[in-house]
């Protein structure tokens, strides 16, 4: 979810597990120095994962992870939220619930140049897990993007308008036993990401 003219922003409404997942929040912000954790309506603790990261091309701006803490409260009407320093701050929040998803087993971020391979970071799992990888790209608000991963991501949500907003794709795999495992982004119009990869399983 995105918007540049109101001063919380809300993800829509979603009917989450009344227990047992793990929540996931990627944030992108104009202001880098904005980043603060998002909340929730379950009272669920968001904690950072490792640091906010700025852009290359865009050293004001740049995006962060954050996991609600383990065991976590859900429901119907589960709603999260990203406060803003400027109801006028491009803010991006993407969340993703990984049902059964008891523990953060990797999380890598690298940033890749436009004229690079936008491949991320790998991560390793012990055994089955569910991939989550977000792209953020770092063009500039001229044009409508696209965003397409490989490997076995399948794309789930994403906000790739033209106009001035944090553009953001997040795709899903679902592996079946340990390995290593990456992504790479193909990207229009050629320009560089932030990449975020993370692999949640239920057991170690």
């Amino acid at each position: 979810m995105h918007d540049v003219s109101v001063p919380t922003l809300y993800s829509a409404a979603m009917n989450t597990a009344q227990s047992g997942s793990m929540l996931l929040a990627c944030v992108g912000r104009g202001a880098v120095l904005a980043h603060s954790a998002p909340q929730d309506n379950k009272g669920n603790t968001f904690i950072q994962i490792g640091s906010a990261q700025v852009y290359s091309l865009w050293p004001n701006s740049g995006t962060a992870l954050y996991a609600a803490s383990v065991p976590t409260a859900g429901g119907s009407s589960h709603v999260a939220r990203a406060n803003k320093l400027s109801q006028y701050d491009e803010t991006t929040m993407s969340v993703v619930e990984v049902r059964n998803g008891g523990y953060l087993q990797d999380v890598k971020w690298r940033e890749a140049l436009a004229g690079s391979p936008l491949t991320s970071a790998s991560v390793t799992t012990t055994g089955p897990a569910l991939l989550v990888a977000w792209w953020w790209g770092d063009a500039d608000v001229t044009g409508d993007k696209t965003a397409v991963p490989n490997n076995g991501f399948t794309v789930i949500h994403s906000v790739l308008r033209a106009g001035a907003l944090v553009q953001c794709a997040v795709a899903v795999r679902q592996v079946s036993a340990a390995g290593t495992y990456n992504v790479t982004w193909a990207a229009t119009p050629t320009q560089g990401a932030q990449l975020w990869i993370a692999a949640v399983q239920a057991t170690r």
